[in-house]
């Protein structure tokens, strides 16, 4: 079995040779998952049905352009992320701060996937046979995850090139489904309940996803030229998080449910099904578990990747089993305050700053920036979208900084 030897080091450029196609699967593979159905439904009915389309369009394309741009390191250099992290605040004490951001939400992300699938099969499992035992599944869904996340990104690579395919047809049957019911158009005239501001719609989007552009580097090394990232993972992204986005409208609308796969399920399509929640939520997982273990790699490098990914899907797992479902609301709200203003600093440096790095201790600059970031993200109304408000103020202030004369620093 080969398990990639690459960890935190460059990978080579003759080994950069994944095309557009490969970064399209990946990152496809990586939007089929639930969250991506329950962002889109929660949209409904707070809005008319052509402005929640409107916003799922808007909101989804503007985190696949922070996907891509957050990738530009990893074409350039061959590094991981976290490098970039650690270089933007600090080698000794500022590292700690970019870690433990993606931890955050890689690990969370990837224990909300892996409880989800895991309570989503054992209520399948129960209706067939009538067993059910959610930590079962739950344990399960953890190893099938964390079997192709250890090996590393070719094995990522090559799953999610057998398994879109099979995804996107059976999202294409959904939707079929969905629009040939004789009720579709009275579903979507509804008066909308105008529970949300548009703001909030569009923070919901950017603040749930805006954790990939952390991390896009981890698999745009892969790939040395910054067209195919554009195209690949621009379409992985936005095209795919915005199907599915409206496949949860779409069952929202009709039944009062998220989940789209419940309307099909009556149709002897159990096994087909079954198929699909196992996998569309592995190729997310994966990536996520993936990730983790390159940033975990930072605070263990003696491990090397590979035993630090275990770990990463240990606590996933564990995390999974403790209910982190139940604080999810609150966890997206967290996750938006502080990720957007740390990828704003890390953008500013990539595009506006662009300094030669030096093996400082801790990036004060950078730490003043993402301060001024989240007190944004925290003060600003959800009518001006935090999340991105957070981004463009650590961004601001972080260029600004290096711009003025403060050689005490």
């Amino acid at each position: 079995m080969y398990i990639e030897p690459h960890g935190l080091d460059a990978v080579p450029v003759q080994e950069q040779t994944s095309t557009g196609t490969d970064l399209f699967m990946i990152w496809a593979g990586a939007s089929f998952c639930f969250p991506s159905f329950i962002i889109g439904a929660l949209l409904v009915p707070s809005f008319s049905w052509n402005e929640a389309v409107f916003i799922n369009l808007a909101g989804n394309f503007l985190v696949g352009i922070l996907i891509v741009w957050g990738g530009y390191f990893g074409i350039k250099t061959g590094l991981p992320a976290i490098v970039l992290g650690k270089q933007v605040f600090g080698y000794q004490l500022g590292q700690w701060i970019p870690t433990l951001g993606i931890l955050l939400s890689m690990l969370g992300w990837s224990a909300v996937i892996i409880a989800m699938t895991g309570v989503a099969l054992d209520a399948m499992v129960k209706d067939l046979t009538g067993f059910s035992s959610p930590m079962i599944f739950i344990i399960l869904a953890g190893l099938l995850n964390a079997s192709t996340a250890v090996i590393g990104y070719g094995s990522i690579r090559r799953f999610s090139w057998l398994t879109v395919p099979v995804m996107v047809m059976v999202c294409f049957l959904i939707g079929v489904k969905i629009l040939t019911m004789p009720d579709i158009a009275a579903s979507i005239d509804y008066s909308p309940s105008r529970t949300m501001s548009f703001g909030a719609g569009l923070n919901l989007i950017i603040g749930g996803s805006i954790s990939g552009a952390l991390v896009a580097s981890d698999f745009s090394r892969y790939t040395g030229k910054v067209s195919q990232s554009w195209w690949g993972v621009l379409s992985g992204t936005f095209l795919v998080s915005f199907l599915l986005g409206m496949l949860g409208m779409m069952a929202q609308a009709v039944t009062g449910n998220w989940n789209p796969l419940l309307m099909v399920q009556e149709t002897g399509a159990g096994t087909l099904l079954f198929i699909f929640l196992l996998i569309a939520n592995w190729t997310s997982s994966d990536n996520l578990l993936y990730s983790s273990g390159l940033a975990m790699s930072n605070l263990l490098p003696g491990l090397g990747r590979f035993k630090t990914t275990l770990i990463c899907a240990a606590l996933a797992a564990v995390m999974a089993a403790a209910g982190i479902t139940s604080y999810l609301p609150d966890w997206l709200e967290l996750l938006s305050i502080i990720l957007a203003p740390l990828l704003g600093v890390v953008l500013s440096e990539i595009f506006l700053v662009k300094r030669k790095f030096t093996n400082t201790s801790l990036n004060i600059r950078a730490l003043i920036a993402l301060s001024a970031g989240m007190g944004a993200a925290v003060i600003m109304p959800e009518g001006y979208i935090p999340s991105l408000s957070g981004l463009a103020g650590s961004a601001l202030v972080y260029f600004i900084l290096f711009k003025i004369t403060w050689k005490s620093l």
